[in-house]
């Protein structure tokens, strides 16, 4: 009697999940892979030996419960091992974590030997895209900056694993390799700033990576504010008063990378309402945008009555929302809109972000922003190209890829 009740208990606590199974929503990218999908009914003997395996990884997949399971497991082997189980994330040392990768399928650290010196190559074809870059630009009257942003690898690199440190702290980076190249024309390497060992020096008294971020965020990000400009646009005319600032404790922005597993920093920010500037976030933010405003999403706009009448416009990747207030002390208008979704718009919306963004050459400064891994990986040229180059010229440079 003793036994064949543990067996009913078995099989009555195994039957809540596998009926969960069959009742539970499971959400495709909650563990950033393919789930297994129920195997159609075997028609053929090959199929038929082929359908135990499927059957098994498709009951893996969805057993009930399944995710809160794979949470605790996650949780229990970070705070008993620090232990990531994805390769997307590292650990390294002094409690700082690295986005390893950007893609699941990517081999190990790729994410990282792309920006590191002796390790990473840009694109073949960087330098040129550059100097088609500016050339486009400057032929429709307009003078943009390149501004690099050395990513948190080339930075920290005694925070990295022991295997990653030594490439990751020269100075001969991918973006290094492309601004030093002979094919890159002196009138665009004169627009770009790649401020390697001045955000190297930054970082040692002020933030520019939290611990646990991807993105930059902090008050170092202010120092590099004034450096790109003092470097891009050195003008006399005294800038609005300094920013206040506030701090706070925030989600980390790759903690949705690893269900169970909540990584928190302390991320420093203008307080942009003590500072008297108007705030925008979101699609709607620049109106003139249109629908095409809906499809960019990342979107900022800063209006700053104190500081000197002139507007900055910020085309970036997904950097540009954490710097771009800080340059509202400098601007009456700052407009900083990501080019990550540029791809998706139709002709008529490019048009729209070019009449919206691009209108008044002389009252604008036109500032590119993107990480160094972007930069020189075709992350700028993907969301920049469209709204710089004539439609048969983009045709002909991708397929030159």
């Amino acid at each position: 009697m003793y036994a064949n009740a543990l067996k009913i208990a078995v099989v009555a606590i195994l039957s809540v999940p596998a009926v969960a199974s069959l009742t539970l929503d499971r959400k495709p990218g909650e563990e950033n892979r393919a789930l297994a999908s129920l195997p159609p009914m075997p028609r053929s003997l090959d199929a038929g030996l082929k359908a135990p395996a499927a059957f098994s990884a498709w009951v893996n997949d969805s057993f009930g419960y399944r995710a809160a399971l794979v949470a605790l497991n996650n949780r229990l082997r970070f705070k008993l091992f620090r232990e990531f189980p994805s390769d997307m994330l590292i650990a390294g040392h002094n409690d700082r974590y690295f986005l390893a990768k950007h893609v699941p399928t990517w081999v190990p650290a790729l994410g990282i030997a792309q920006v590191c010196g002796n390790m990473g190559k840009p694109e073949a074809d960087t330098q040129e895209y550059f100097n088609a870059l500016f050339a486009d630009f400057a032929a429709a009257g307009l003078h943009p900056r390149l501004l690099i942003v050395p990513s948190a690898p080339v930075l920290y690199p005694a925070d990295l694993p022991a295997s990653l440190a030594p490439n990751c702290s020269r100075s001969d980076t991918p973006a290094a390799v492309v601004l030093a190249s002979p094919r890159l024309n002196e009138s665009a390497r004169a627009q770009i700033f790649y401020p390697l060992e001045e955000m190297r020096r930054i970082k040692d008294k002020a933030t520019l990576f939290p611990k646990t971020w991807f993105h930059w965020t902090g008050e170092g990000l202010d120092e590099v504010a004034r450096l790109s400009l003092e470097h891009f646009w050195p003008r006399n005319g005294a800038p609005g008063p300094a920013l206040k600032v506030g701090s706070t404790v925030a989600r980390s922005d790759m903690s949705h990378l690893v269900p169970g597993i909540e990584l928190v920093g302390n991320i420093v920010e203008p307080d942009l309402e003590a500072s008297g500037i108007k705030a925008c976030f979101g699609a709607l933010c620049i109106p003139e945008l249109g629908d095409a405003g809906q499809v960019l999403g990342d979107i900022t706009r800063f209006t700053n009555p104190a500081a000197p009448a002139r507007r900055l416009v910020i085309l970036s990747d997904s950097f540009g929302s954490k710097v771009s207030p800080w340059y509202a002390r400098y601007y009456r208008e700052v407009a900083q809109v990501s080019t990550n979704n540029v791809g998706a718009l139709r002709p008529d919306q490019v048009a729209a972000v070019r009449a919206a963004l691009l209108n008044d050459p002389a009252g604008t400064d036109l500032l590119l922003l993107f990480h160094d891994g972007s930069a020189v990986h075709n992350g700028i040229k993907l969301g920049v190209q469209r709204l710089h180059a004539a439609p048969a010229a983009i045709d002909g440079r991708v397929n030159g890829l």
